[in-house]
């Protein structure tokens, strides 16, 4: 099945897999810097982003947009990369393994190609737009597809500030009430994957950029998953919040919870039906 992917995806796919290992090797994630309020970096983070940044701009030679080191996209229009090089930082730091190596090739304003690495259980997923998500594991593929039969949704807040963190709170607060769900929280965007591949029914996420959810995002469509942002309009590289859902109905079902949860609670009013 490899054989079959672009040259630019099986680059992709070696560059995070080699990032993978250096990401599990630790070396640097006890060197925690705060980047305000509760954001952290390890020199960890910083080390796989060069690495990465290394590997694809050199292979390819197309620029790249890191959550470290930041860049610009061409202003002539050309591809590039979108590179998150250790997702859920707070939970690798605390040496949890739920974290995700991303990324994503941007071409013509859309994510057209998509690699996530996932530590916990080895496994590289993979989409190419039009081409299906894959599981890699071992050399072995296994197509990816979404499914509601968990009836587990994460919901994460991100960092949300203001009305849209209020907006977040009575969410939240408003599905524990509807009592349909199971719900988790787990502080990495490594939830697009597993709903792509069906481990998750849905994610909700009230604040995220490209760099974060690109890769993941296209890995929960070309799954059959469905995707917008919060406010129910279509999902963008622009977007500043991701509604990732397994199937139309669950995806409805959330989209009404998130309008009914806009406005602020009035006295007396009993949200539990909602």
């Amino acid at each position: 099945m490899t054989s079959a992917f672009r040259p630019k995806t099986l680059v992709a796919v070696d560059a995070v897999g080699w990032a993978l290992e250096l990401a599990r090797r630790r070396a640097g994630a006890e060197e925690i810097t705060s980047k305000g309020a509760r954001d952290v970096v390890t020199a960890t983070d910083v080390a796989v982003e060069d690495a990465l940044r290394d590997r694809v701009s050199r292979t390819l030679g197309f620029s790249v947009i890191g959550e470290e080191r930041g860049g610009e996209a061409s202003a002539d229009g050309s591809p590039y990369w979108l590179v998150d090089p250790i997702c859920g930082t707070r939970n690798f730091a605390s040496g949890h393994p739920l974290y995700c190596v991303n990324l994503a090739l941007v071409e013509g304003d859309q994510i057209t190609l998509a690699v996530v690495g996932d530590p916990s259980t080895g496994e590289i997923h993979v989409a190419e737009r039009g081409g299906g998500a894959w599981a890699l594991r071992d050399g072995s593929p296994r197509r990816l597809a979404t499914s509601d039969e968990s009836r587990t949704i994460v919901i994460e807040v991100g960092r949300s500030t203001g009305s849209r963190r209020e907006h977040a709170a009575r969410f939240v607060a408003d599905a524990i009430r509807a009592d349909r769900w199971d719900l988790r929280a787990l502080g990495t965007t490594l939830s697009l994957p597993y709903v792509a591949a069906g481990r998750m029914a849905a994610y909700v996420l009230f604040s995220i950029s490209a760099v974060h959810a690109g890769a993941g995002s296209l890995l929960v469509t070309e799954a059959g998953g469905i995707l917008s942002d919060i406010d129910g309009q279509p999902w963008t590289i622009k977007s500043d919040s991701i509604v990732a859902s397994a199937d139309p109905r669950l995806h409805r079902e959330l989209l009404d919870l998130a309008r009914a949860a806009v406005e602020p609670r009035r006295p007396g009013r009993d949200r539990s039906s909602v």
